[in-house]
């Protein structure tokens, strides 16, 4: 019988980087139900109590909006690793060395489009 393994077998990773489309679709539904919270907060809160806090500032709406998109983000990776958008399309977060996210990656994926290390994989 002949060895078909290589030597090299154990470094060739069995992670395979999602296609454009499913990375996309991701992006969407989280977009979606970010925007969903967004509209959820401003419903659920009185208005009169929003606008009497923040007043004709727009810096401040700013900030609140940003501030729902993060906590979304940051609850849900540190919760269960992975967001909504990534369990329902089955992708998830590696490094560049294919592991799972450290906490220091965690915080930076909340601004993934600027960290070129931190991708999209198939998730078995």
């Amino acid at each position: 019988m002949e060895n078909t393994d290589s030597i090299l077998s154990e470094f060739i990773p069995d992670e395979t980087e999602v296609s454009f489309v499913q990375g996309l679709l991701t992006r969407l539904i989280d977009i979606a139900i970010e925007i969903g919270l967004i509209f959820l907060f401003y419903v659920i809160v009185a208005r009169t109590s929003i606008l009497v806090f923040i007043g004709d500032n727009s810096l401040i709406r700013w900030f609140f909006v940003i501030l729902i998109v993060v906590i979304y983000q940051f609850s849900f990776l540190f919760l269960f690793n992975k967001t909504v958008g990534m369990m329902v399309c089955r992708v998830k977060y590696l490094n560049r060395d294919l592991r799972p996210l450290s906490t220091k990656e965690k915080l930076m994926s909340l601004f993934r489009s600027r960290f070129s290390s931190i991708r999209y994989y198939k998730d078995k």
